[in-house]
C-alpha cells in the first residue's frame, strides 16, 4: 500500500536527482540486507533543516548511517548524536561517515536508547527519531528535558506505507503493534500541549513539529 498516488509517486521518484556514489551504494546496501533507512524524501526534509538551522541534532536510530549523512553534510558548527543499540551497523555507520569525510561532525553513541539518552548533554536543537516504533513516546520523553527551548521534532514512519488508515482487522504488512503506536502518537503530537504538530505524507509518513 502506498501513501501517496501513484502518479505522484512516480513523479517524485523520478524527481530526484542523481544521488552521490555513497549515497547509492547506502541505497542499496540497505536494500540488499534488509536495512530499515529512511526515504530519500525524508532525508532530504533532514537535509533542508539542518542546512538552514545549523542545530545540535539528537538522532534516536543509526542504522547504517543514512539519515545522518543526509544532516551531517550540511552542518557547519552543528554535530549530530547519534544512538544505535546493534553494534555491526553501528560499525557500519562508523565506516560511511569516514569515508564521507563527516566523522567529525558526529558522535555515534552505542547501546539501547532508553539508557542512553538520560546520560547526555543538552541542549539539542533538532531530534529525530526512527528506532523502535514501540517506544517512540518513551523516546521523545527522555529526549524533553535536553532539548533546546524551540527544539523540532521530527519522527519517521508515522503513516506506515498507509497502513495507519486501514480499518481494524484489514491484513497488514506492518506489526499490529507498531500500527497501533504509530496511531496512538499521531493523535497525541497533534492534541499536544507540549508540541505544535503535524503529520505529513512525506516518505514513510513523518511527525513534524515545534516545542511550544
Amino acid at each position: 500500500m502506498a501513501i501517496l498516488d501513484e502518479q505522484v509517486q512516480r513523479y517524485l521518484h523520478e524527481l530526484r536527482p542523481e544521488r552521490p556514489e555513497l549515497m547509492a551504494e547506502m541505497e542499496a546496501v540497505a536494500e540488499r540486507d534488509s536495512v530499515p533507512i529512511v526515504a530519500w524524501e525524508t532525508g532530504r526534509l533532514l537535509a533542508v533543516l539542518c542546512r538552514a538551522l545549523d542545530p545540535r541534532v539528537l538522532e534516536v536510530g543509526t542504522a547504517i548511517g543514512y539519515s545522518t549523512v543526509h544532516m551531517a553534510e550540511q552542518l557547519s558548527s552543528g554535530r549530530v548524536v547519534t544512538l544505535e543499540r546493534d553494534p555491526d551497523r553501528a560499525a557500519q555507520a562508523r565506516a560511511y561517515l569516514e569515508r564521507a569525510g563527516l566523522a567529525d561532525r558526529v558522535e555515534l553513541i552505542e547501546g539501547d536508547a532508553l539508557e542512553t539518552i538520560p546520560s547526555l548533554s543538552g541542549p539539542f536543537d533538532l531530534l529525530f527519531v526512527d528506532a523502535s516504533k514501540g517506544e517512540y513516546p518513551r523516546y521523545i520523553e527522555l529526549a524533553e528535558p535536553l532539548l533546546a527551548e524551540r527544539c523540532l521534532l521530527v519522527v519517521d514512519n508515522l503513516l506506515m506505507s498507509g497502513e495507519v488508515a486501514l480499518p481494524e482487522g484489514a491484513g497488514t504488512f506492518w506489526n499490529p503493534d507498531s500500527l497501533a503506536a504509530a496511531r496512538a502518537l499521531n493523535s497525541e503530537l497533534l492534541r499536544s500541549e507540549r508540541w505544535l504538530a503535524c503529520v505529513l505524507p512525506v516518505g514513510d509518513g513523518i511527525g513534524f513539529g515545534a516545542r511550544r
